[in-house]
């Protein structure tokens, strides 16, 4: 990875971890994504969604500015990394990054109540996992 990629995905995971000691599993979700992008072209980190409507948005001064930037951070429309970092991460972050926790994750959630964080190999997991966490209603 480059430079640039590195503090790009590091600033995700500053901000998706719920504690220092989740980053290196939370980086291997998105790493493992990334290393297989014919399945998981998006990355889809709600942090960079935060950043389009708390950044951009209220910084752009035009709207072909606005949607410009959007297609450039928006990681549930673009594909692999946003253009750049969406925050200074520290060096816990960037240290998870570097060296991962080696997982079969592809998906997380966190309880925003507990800081509970839970991890999904698949799309059915990570569904049950959401309603655990208080993030989605039993189907």
């Amino acid at each position: 990875m480059s430079l640039n990629e590195v503090m790009t995905l590091a600033s995700i995971v500053q901000l998706e971890a719920a504690s220092e000691d989740e980053m290196p599993k939370v980086a291997s979700v998105f790493l493992n994504r990334l290393d297989d992008p014919d399945t998981y072209p998006m990355l889809q980190s709600d942090t960079t969604t935060n950043y389009i409507k708390n950044v951009i948005k209220t910084e752009a001064d035009n709207t072909a500015s606005i949607e410009h930037y959007t297609e450039c951070y928006d990681t549930y429309k673009c594909k692999g990394l946003p253009a750049g970092p969406i925050c200074n991460p520290g060096m816990a972050a960037i240290n998870a990054v570097l060296e991962p926790k080696k997982t079969d994750y592809y998906y997380f959630c966190n309880n925003l109540k507990t800081g509970e964080t839970f991890y999904a190999k698949t799309l059915d997991e990570h569904e049950e996992n959401l309603v655990k966490a208080g993030l989605a209603k039993k189907k």
